[in-house]
């Protein structure tokens, strides 16, 4: 993913780019990575912006069950040789003895920056019971569901207090 700033010109350039999966060094991504880059030359920075998109092969958090999760993401990237002027995440400094703007780096970290980080298969996933195991999902369980906090207590007592008073 690599363009050489001879082929850049002042007008808009389009590139498309397909990586490997392998290449990333992401062990969830699950699909080639397509990436559509429109780049040009202004002053002594290059402007780009473009698309990701891809699959990564993830595991729900509640109920342990594989998914699919595609991803169609946009940037924006500029790159200067101009060492004042990076102070901003999307401002990458260029060297003046660079001859190829590399796009990989920026790329393998907006993939990771877009793994979600509550991965679920569902918002409506039910998870898996605590007792068996069972995926309440596909099937439901015969585990009893009483759920007792002593914290209540006194709740409770005061619940008891009030409805005998009521009678």
């Amino acid at each position: 993913m690599k363009i050489l700033i001879s082929h850049i010109s002042d007008d808009i350039t389009f590139f498309d780019f397909t990586g490997k999966k392998e290449d990333f060094n992401i062990p969830m991504l699950s699909k080639d990575v397509q990436v559509d880059i429109s780049i040009y030359h202004s002053g002594g920075s290059y402007t780009s912006s473009g698309t990701i998109k891809t699959g990564f092969k993830l595991t729900c958090d509640r109920c342990l069950g594989k998914y699919d999760f595609d991803i169609n993401t946009s940037f924006n990237v500029i790159f200067t040789s101009e060492e004042d002027t990076v102070k901003d995440d999307h401002l990458m400094l260029l060297s003046p003895q660079d001859v190829e703007i590399n796009f990989m780096p920026y790329v393998r970290e907006t993939l990771i920056l877009n793994i979600p980080f509550k991965k679920l298969c569902s918002t409506e996933c039910k998870g898996l019971c605590a007792k068996c195991g069972v995926n309440l999902n596909y099937e439901l369980c015969s585990c009893k569901r009483e759920q007792y906090d002593p914290r209540w207590n006194k709740l409770k007592e005061l619940k008891k207090s009030l409805e005998n008073a009521e009678e």
